[in-house]
C-alpha cells in the first residue's frame, strides 16, 4: 500500500517487483574458483563416499588404459581422460556403481632414454652405471613423471582413486606380469626364434607394431640383373645365351643379404632379348632379360633400351630355377609366392629372408635361413663383402656404386614413399631378423579366437571392428622381446646344452613370481640362476645341469596389455571382462589388439565387452599438432585462461568418432555457449528465491498449460539427453542442453512468464506454477549437466532451494514426469512467432516501436482456440502490447498507458487513484488491492 506522503510521480514500484534474486554468480571465475571446488572434493573425500552410496548397485567398469610416464600431459591426455571421465560420472548418475582407477605405464624406451641423458648431464657414461643405478633411475623418474601427470589428470576434474592408481612397476604388477608371460610359455604359445622384425638401430631394440609410425621417406630404387646359372631351354626354346631375371627394390643395403628371387605363380612373363641399349652402358645387345608383361614396357622405358619379345611362360614354370647373386658367388634360387604383385617394380622381387616378412615365410617355405649379416645399431658384420664395418644408413649408396661397376644394374633413381620410422626417434627402421621371443598367432588357435571375440564386443564407432579385425587377420606373430634395461623380464632359463627352456615349469615361474613380488623384477637380474631353479634340477630334453637366464625384457605393450589380469582381477572394487576399454582410435593396433591378444591367449575371452575410439586433436584446419607448426594449444593454458569446464565442454561437444578440431576462437564459441547454460541456470536460480521444494511445488496436472509444454520440452531433453550418455553420444547433450537453454527456455517460455514472476501478486497461482516448473528445470539441468560441468553443476547446486548438503556427484539423474501435449498446434504457433518476431525487428530498426511490448501487431489467420487452450492471452505469448487479427502482417504503435509497474501498454485499472491511477489492472490489485 502507498505512504501517505508519496505520489503518482514519486512512488517507487521496484520493492513491489518479484525480481531474480540468487548468489549464484553471473561469472564463473573458473581459473579461481575450480581449485577450491578440488579441495573440497578432497576434503570430503567425495570419492569414497561415493563408492560406499553405490556399494549396492549395479557395477560398470571403465578400464582405465594407462597414459606413459613421461612429459606433462597434452590435448589428446585432456580428451581421452575427460571422455572417461564424463563416462564414469554419468554411469554413477544413472545409478550404477562406477569405479574409476586410474594408472600409468612406466616400463620402456622414452624413460631409458630420459635416464641416459641425465646421466649424460652428469657425464657418466652408461657402460660405467651398473644395471641396479640404471634401473633405480627409471623407477625414481617414472615416479616422478607418474606425481606430475597425477596432479593434471585431477585439475581436469577426473573424479577417481587418485591415491591408489595402478602402475605397471609396482611389484605385484610385476610379479603378474611374469605370471601372464609364464602362462603363454607353459600353453606352447611363446617361443623364441629368428625372424625378421622392425628394428630401430637409433635405439638399437625390436618394436612392437604399435610402436611403428609410418611417415614420408625418400629411398633409392635399383633395377638389377641376376644372371641365370640354369639352362632354361625348356620353359622356351628362345631362352639361351646370356639371360638374366631383373628385380626392382627400394632398399639396395639389403641386397648383401639376397638368398633368391621371388615371382608370381599365374603371372606371366616375357623374356625381353635387347635390340639396343640406348645409353645404358650396363645393357648388352642380344641378352635378355625376364620381365613381367604387364610391367615390360614401364621398365624397359625406365632402363633406356629396347628389345622384342621372343618367350612367354608364367613364373611357376620358373619354379626352383637357379640364377646367381650380382657380385656374390651364390645362387639365388627362383621361389614362387602368391606375395608378389604387379603394383609395381619388375614383377620379380628380390628376396633376403633375414630382412623381411614376406622373404621370410617364403624362404621358410623353402628351406632358406633368414640371414642377417646387420648388427644391432645398424653395422654390417666384418665378413661381409662391399659394405663391411658400413652403416645400413651408408650402404645403399655403396652398393649401388658396386652394382653398377659389376655390370648388374640397370637404372636407379630416387622415390618418395610411406615408410616404418621409430615411434621414439622418428628415424627410419630396418627389418632385420634376430633372436626374438614371440606370441604365436596361430598355435592355440590364438588368431581365429581373437577375431571371434572381436565380433562379440560392441565398437563405437562401429567402423572400429572392421578396422581391427583387418589388423589381427594381418598381423604376424607377435614379438614380445626388448634389448633394453627397463622393464619386465621375460623370466625363461635356459639349458645351456641344448637351448631348450622346458626347465621352466609353472612351479618355477610361480616362485620367480613370488620373488618379485618381495623385490621387484630387479631380482631377477640380481641373482644368479640357481635362486629360481629347485636344488639339482636337470633339463628334462637333454639331462644337462647347467642353465642361463633370458635376458630381455618384455615388450611395454605386454604390459599394459596384461591389466585385466594384474588390475581387473586383482583389485576387489573391480572384475573382469571390463564393460568398457576407451583410447584413441591408434590403440586399434596398440593396447586393445594387446589386451585382447593377451586376455585370449591366457583366457580364452575378450578383456572388454565394449571398445570406444576417439580421434586425434587438430587444428582450426585439420593440420596435426606440432611444435614446429606453433599450433599446439596446451590444456594447461586453457584451464589457467577459460578453466576447465570450457575445456570439458569442448571435448563433450566434439564428435569424437573424427580428429577433432580446437583453435582459440572455437573456444571462445565454447566459451559463450557456457555462458548460456550458465546465466539459464541463474535465471531459473534467481526466480525460485525461497521456494521450498516440500510445500511449494505444484502437481503437473495442476500447472497452467505454458509450464506444462516447459515440462514436456525438459522431458524430451531429459530422455534424449540419457539416451545420448548411454549411447556416449555427448556431442549431442552438448547440443540438446544448449539449444533448449537458447531456445526453448531463453528465447520463449522464461522470456514469456517473466510477466507473472515479476509482476503477478505473491500468491497468484499462475506464478506458482511458473516456479515449480522452474525448480524442476533447475533441478534437472544442474544433473544433466553434471557429468561434463562437474564443477559448474556442484556449484549450481549449493545455491537450489532444498538441494541436499552433500555433493551433486553423489545424486542421480532422475526422470521428468510428462504431460501430453498437441505438438502440431505448437509448431504452426512458432512458425506464426518466427514470423511475428521477424516483423517487430523490422518494426524496431525503422523506430515504428520502441520495443515489442509498446506495440499493436496485426496477425493473419490466427488459431484462436490455440491461446484460449493455454489459459493465456495472445499478447502474453507474443509479449506485445496488442494483437488484432487482419489480413496482413503489420506492427504499429499501441494506444494506452505504459504500466509503470509492469511496463505493458494498455488501459489503468482505475484512473481516478490518487497515487497507482496508471496502474494496469493486475499490478492494481497486486499493488493496492
Amino acid at each position: 500500500m502507498a505512504n501517505d506522503n508519496q505520489t503518482q510521480e514519486s512512488f517507487d514500484y521496484r520493492p513491489t517487483v518479484f525480481l531474480p534474486k540468487t548468489d549464484f554468480p553471473m561469472r564463473g571465475n573458473l581459473p579461481q574458483n575450480e581449485p577450491k571446488r578440488l579441495a573440497y572434493w578432497e576434503a570430503e573425500n567425495i570419492y569414497a563416499k561415493l563408492r560406499e552410496t553405490r556399494k549396492d548397485s549395479p557395477k560398470f567398469h571403465l578400464h582405465d588404459g594407462p597414459p606413459y610416464a613421461n612429459g606433462n600431459i597434452h590435448i589428446g591426455h585432456a580428451v581421452n581422460k575427460v571422455l572417461k571421465d564424463i563416462v564414469v560420472r554419468s554411469r554413477s548418475m544413472m545409478g550404477f556403481d562406477a569405479p574409476y582407477v586410474p594408472g600409468w605405464d612406466c616400463h620402456g624406451l622414452p624413460i631409458e632414454l630420459k635416464v641416459e641423458e641425465k646421466f649424460k648431464k652428469k657425464k657418466r657414461k652408461k657402460e660405467d652405471i651398473s644395471d641396479s643405478e640404471f634401473r633405480a633411475e627409471c623407477r625414481e623418474y617414472a615416479q616422478g613423471q607418474v606425481d606430475v601427470q597425477r596432479e593434471e589428470f585431477k585439475r581436469l576434474g577426473v573424479i577417481g582413486d587418485w591415491d591408489n592408481p595402478y602402475i605397471t612397476m609396482d611389484y605385484h604388477f610385476e610379479a603378474n606380469t611374469v605370471r601372464e608371460i609364464g602362462r603363454f610359455l607353459s600353453n606352447g604359445g611363446l617361443y623364441k626364434g629368428a625372424k625378421p622384425v622392425h628394428w630401430c638401430v637409433s635405439c638399437a631394440t625390436a618394436l612392437a607394431e604399435a610402436e611403428v609410425e609410418y611417415e614420408d621417406h625418400t629411398s633409392h630404387s635399383i633395377y638389377v640383373k641376376f644372371a641365370a646359372i640354369d639352362d632354361l631351354n625348356d620353359i622356351a626354346p628362345e631362352l639361351k645365351g646370356d639371360v638374366s631375371i631383373v628385380i626392382w627394390t627400394t632398399t639396395p643395403w639389403t641386397i648383401p643379404a639376397n638368398l633368391a628371387v621371388s615371382v608370381g605363380p599365374e603371372i606371366e612373363y616375357s623374356a625381353v632379348k635387347i635390340t639396343d641399349c640406348g645409353e645404358n652402358c650396363n645393357l648388352k645387345a642380344g641378352e635378355i632379360l625376364i620381365l613381367a608383361e604387364e610391367l615390360r614396357e614401364g621398365v624397359m622405358a625406365e632402363i633406356g633400351g629396347t628389345g622384342d619379345v621372343v618367350a612367354r611362360f608364367t613364373g611357376s614354370q620358373l619354379d626352383n630355377r637357379k640364377f646367381c647373386h650380382p657380385y656374390l658367388e651364390q645362387e639365388a634360387p627362383i621361389l614362387v609366392g602368391d606375395h608378389v604383385t604387379l603394383e609395381a617394380g619388375t614383377g620379380s622381387v628380390h628376396t633376403a629372408p633375414g630382412h623381411g616378412q614376406e622373404d621370410y615365410e617364403i624362404g621358410m617355405k623353402y628351406g632358406l635361413k633368414a640371414f642377417n649379416p646387420v648388427g644391432d645399431t645398424g653395422i654390417f658384420d666384418e665378413a661381409t663383402p662391399v659394405v663391411a664395418g658400413r652403416h645400413v644408413y651408408q650402404a645403399n649408396g655403396i652398393v649401388i656404386d658396386h652394382l653398377r661397376d659389376c655390370g648388374a644394374l640397370l637404372e636407379t633413381s630416387e622415390v618418395k614413399h610411406s615408410y616404418p620410422h621409430c615411434w621414439r626417434c622418428h628415424n627410419p627402421l630396418i627389418f632385420r631378423a634376430t633372436p626374438q621371443w614371440f606370441i604365436s598367432m596361430d598355435t592355440n588357435d590364438l588368431r581365429n579366437k581373437a577375431l571371434v571375440e572381436i565380433g562379440k564386443t560392441k565398437w563405437t564407432p562401429e567402423w572400429g571392428e572392421n578396422r581391427i579385425r583387418g589388423m589381427v587377420e594381418q598381423r604376424p606373430d607377435w614379438c614380445v622381446s626388448r634389448q633394453r634395461n627397463w622393464g619386465v623380464p621375460i623370466t625363461a632359463i635356459r639349458c645351456n646344452g641344448c637351448s631348450s627352456h622346458a626347465v621352466t615349469t609353472a612351479d618355477v615361474l610361480e616362485g620367480i613370481a613370488l620373488q618379485v613380488e618381495e623385490g621387484g623384477a630387479d631380482v631377477w637380474f640380481a641373482k644368479d640362476v640357481s635362486a629360481f631353479l629347485p636344488k639339482d634340477s636337470v633339463c628334462p630334453d637333454c639331462g644337462g645341469s647347467e642353465f642361463t637366464k633370458e635376458t630381455d625384457i618384455l615388450d611395454v605393450w605386454f604390459d599394459s596389455g596384461s591389466t585385466h589380469a594384474c588390475v581387473l582381477e586383482q583389485r576387489p572394487e573391480l572384475d573382469s571382462p571390463a564393460d568398457l576399454y576407451l583410447e584413441g582410435s591408434d590403440q586399434h593396433r596398440g593396447w586393445f589388439q594387446s589386451s585382447l591378444l593377451e586376455s585370449v591367449g591366457t583366457r580364452g575371452v575378450a578383456p572388454f565387452k565394449g571398445v570406444l575410439t576417439h580421434g586425434f586433436v587438430v587444428d582450426k584446419n585439420g593440420n596435426k599438432m606440432s611444435k614446429s607448426k606453433g599450433n599446439v594449444i596446451a590444456p594447461q593454458k586453457v584451464i589457467q585462461q577459460m578453466g576447465a569446464d570450457i575445456l570439458r565442454m569442448w571435448i563433450a561437444s566434439s564428435d569424437y568418432s573424427a580428429d577433432i578440431r580446437i583453435s582459440d576462437d572455437i573456444l571462445k564459441q565454447l566459451a559463450e555457449a557456457y555462458r548460456r547454460i550458465r546465466n539459464t541456470v541463474r535465471f531459473l536460480l534467481g526466480n525460485i528465491d525461497g521456494f521450498n521444494p516440500e510445500t511449494d511445488s505444484v502437481p503437473l496436472a495442476e500447472r497452467m498449460p505454458l509450464d506444462q509444454w516447459a515440462s514436456h520440452r525438459l522431458s524430451v531433453v531429459a530422455r534424449n539427453v540419457d539416451e545420448a550418455y548411454q549411447n556416449y553420444a555427448f556431442h549431442r547433450i552438448h547440443q540438446e542442453v544448449h539449444n533448449f537453454c537458447s531456445v526453448d527456455l531463453g528465447g520463449f517460455y522464461l522470456d514469456v512468464i517473466k510477466d507473472r514472476l515479476y509482476c503477478d501478486s505473491a500468491d497468484s497461482k499462475r506464478r506458482a506454477s511458473a516456479r515449480a516448473t522452474i525448480y524442476d528445470l533447475a533441478d534437472t539441468l544442474i544433473r544433466l549437466v553434471a557429468p561434463i560441468l562437474p564443477f559448474t553443476a556442484e556449484e549450481a547446486w549449493e545455491f537450489l532451494p532444498g538441494s541436499p548438503a552433500n555433493s551433486i556427484h553423489m545424486h542421480h539423474f532422475h526422470p521428468v514426469a510428462d504431460i501430453k501435449v498437441d505438438e502440431a498446434a505448437w509448431d504452426r504457433f512458432f512458425d506464426i512467432r518466427e514470423q511475428v518476431n521477424m516483423a517487430l525487428d523490422q518494426a524496431k530498426k525503422e523506430k515504428i516501436v520502441g520495443s515489442s511490448i509498446a506495440a499493436t501487431v496485426t496477425i493473419p489467420n490466427l488459431e484462436g482456440s490455440f491461446a484460449a487452450s493455454l489459459n493465456e492471452s495472445w499478447e502474453q505469448l507474443f509479449i506485445v502490447a496488442r494483437v488484432e487479427e487482419g489480413h496482413n502482417l503489420s506492427v504499429r504503435p499501441a494506444e494506452g498507458i505504459k504500466c509503470p509497474r509492469c511496463w505493458n501498454v494498455g488501459s489503468p485499472a482505475d484512473a481516478s487513484h490518487d497515487i497507482h491511477d496508471g496502474l494496469c489492472p493486475r499490478c492494481f490489485e497486486a499493488v493496492a488491492g
